[in-house]
């Protein structure tokens, strides 16, 4: 029996073989036939064949008997110690009968292919020639296959190595990586802030200014402060007063793509909210300062994105609320209340040190 696809076999083991050697291009090549022991006769009848088709088209076919019946992986490295250079092709039974495994390994690279040859539901006296058929199909997928792995193979090795003086052209997210690795761990933040409370208390223009810490991987620590800025005016039925407000913050943020360009961020914080209020009031009233701290919890997100190389522009989304909140009085009536919540806008930079 003849198979279809015998000669574009053919064609490939003899490139397979031949590519590694060229001296012996002239010689035929050398296949050798793996045997399991005590092996179902439907496997030894298969290999007969498939022996029967390479030597007629020119190959040295030798049949290997193995030394025992054990799994097919030691199967084919016992042979492998035997059969040197050779090409070995094995062919092993499934242990429920219904199928077998066809193994390739390459001489020169150790690669090993497994193909499955599925005999459910085909009839017990065409279970050899079904073996033998599929057998041949699936060599020549498979040394094709070697054959392309052990010519990139080959050709890496034989690669120069790059000149220290040839220009290395990398893909752009490979430049955002490089760009991120190159930060220190240290960094200062600068910008400019507008914090403003629904309660009452209008919006203040502040200056921000941040202490980054940022080990590599997703995590930051940060210390926020934040003052120095515009005194929004309440105005009530006996007078009138300014609000001005300091707040400090130490925060944790994470950065789920720290490795981007631009890149998102999340923040959750802890610290304290300061309010001064200075009060002007309406004769026979008396205006008066007063002053509080409060406990302050806040949570934020915005992005970031690397302008520079070590200067970065951030623009977040703050809610930050207090206990106890601030609350600003005309006598016995409330004119305003802050931080419940308070959401606090910012645009800055950073340099990395």
């Amino acid at each position: 029996m003849r198979f279809a696809r015998a000669q574009a076999l053919a064609g490939a083991l003899t490139l397979l073989l031949c590519a590694a050697s060229p001296a012996a291009s002239g010689e035929p090549a050398r296949v050798v036939l793996v045997r399991p022991g005590a092996a179902d006769p439907s496997i030894t009848e298969a290999l007969i064949r498939i022996r029967g088709e390479l030597v007629a088209d020119g190959f040295d076919v030798e049949l290997l008997d193995a030394q025992s019946a054990s799994a097919p992986r030691p199967t084919m490295d016992d042979a492998g110690q035997q059969a040197g250079s050779a090409a070995l092709i094995g062919l092993f039974l499934a242990p429920d009968g219904q199928a077998a495994e066809l193994w390739v390994v390459d001489p020169r690279t150790n690669e090993t292919l497994v193909r499955r040859i599925d005999t459910r539901g085909e009839a017990r006296e065409h279970i050899v020639e079904v073996l033998a058929v599929r057998a041949v199909e699936l060599l020549r997928a498979s040394l094709v296959e070697l054959l392309m792995s052990s010519r990139r193979s080959a050709a890496s090795a034989a690669a120069p190595p790059p000149s220290e003086a040839s220009p290395q052209v990398s893909r752009p997210e490979e430049r955002s990586r490089v760009d991120a690795s190159r930060r220190s761990m240290w960094g200062v933040e600068l910008g400019g802030g507008l914090l403003t409370s629904p309660g009452g208390i209008g919006p203040a223009l502040l200056l921000v200014a941040r202490l980054r810490v940022a080990p590599p991987g997703p995590i930051e620590g940060r210390v926020s402060l934040a003052g120095l800025g515009t005194a929004p005016r309440v105005d009530g039925p006996q007078g009138s007063a300014t609000v001005q407000q300091r707040l400090g913050l130490v925060e944790l943020a994470v950065l789920p793509w720290p490795e981007l360009r631009l890149r998102p961020r999340f923040s959750v914080g802890l610290g304290a909210l300061h309010v001064a209020v200075d009060g002007e009031a309406s004769w026979p009233y008396r205006g008066g300062h007063s002053a509080r701290w409060s406990f302050a919890a806040d949570a934020g997100a915005g992005v970031e994105l690397g302008i520079m190389r070590r200067i970065d522009v951030v623009v977040e989304a703050h809610a930050l609320v207090a206990h106890p909140y601030p609350v600003v009085r005309f006598v016995e009536t409330e004119a305003a209340r802050g931080a419940r919540p308070a959401l606090l806008g910012s645009l800055s930079l950073v340099g990395w040190l």
